[in-house]
């Protein structure tokens, strides 16, 4: 037998869902709507012999379509400004490892010239640091997005409703502005870390642009002493 506070969780996260599903204007949305009402009410008013029946079936509908959360008709879904993230995190497959850009680590038993093995190093710098890059932007708009759903989220947590998919957003905000970790000497390592990647970053970019500047320099004189004399 579920607990009191559960059961009340459960009818919170029902309500918000029949709010919801009111703002559509079909007849499958109002009919969803008015069903988990009805189950709501029963749940809330019936006697004690037939309460936990009518909990287990309003808790029922309730996960069903909390289930279809992201199958909802785009005005009806409730979190539907995480939608883009999800699906960006995705491309990016980011629980894959540490590095989700780019290249991978070279095998350790790979083994080339000096000189280039100090270019693929830059390069792997470079790769570092466009992940920061990436990871810190991504994590600044998650976190715009789960301000707009926390409540729906914390609904869905207290009733016991799956929010595997929530929490990734959540854990990859923490990641990515840096609130992962307690130790506040941790926190400090690893932001000292992120601003040496970012500096070499900005300093090869830089170094980069002004030689490329050059090169169009060049081709431009080059273009113009090309061009036919009128004279």
């Amino acid at each position: 037998m579920e607990s009191l506070e559960r059961s009340s969780a459960v009818i919170d996260l029902g309500k918000r869902l029949v709010t919801q599903l009111k703002l559509g204007d079909d007849e499958l949305a109002q009919w969803m709507a008015h069903a988990l009402a009805e189950r709501i009410k029963d749940a809330e008013n019936a006697p004690p012999e037939k309460r936990v029946a009518a909990q287990s079936s309003c808790k029922e509908l309730v996960f069903q379509l909390w289930e279809r959360r992201y199958s909802l008709p785009t005005q009806l879904r409730p979190l539907k400004s995480l939608e883009p993230l999800l699906r960006t995190l995705n491309s990016l497959d980011t629980t894959s490892g540490p590095r989700f850009r780019f290249m991978q680590e070279r095998p350790a038993d790979m083994k080339v010239d000096e000189g280039v093995e100090k270019t693929l190093d830059l390069a792997m710098k470079l790769d570092d640091a466009a992940r920061i890059l990436v990871q810190y932007f991504l994590a600044t708009a998650a976190e715009q997005a789960s301000e707009e759903t926390q409540p729906w989220i914390q609904s869905a947590i207290d009733a016991g409703a799956d929010v595997s998919l929530e929490v990734r957003v959540i854990r990859f905000v923490d990641s990515g502005l840096d609130r992962s970790s307690e130790a506040a000497k941790m926190a400090k390592e690893a932001l000292n870390d992120k601003i040496q990647k970012l500096e070499v970053f900005a300093s090869l970019a830089a170094a980069l642009a002004k030689d490329l500047r050059a090169k169009h320099g060049l081709l431009t004189d080059e273009a113009d002493d090309a061009e036919p004399n009128d004279e």
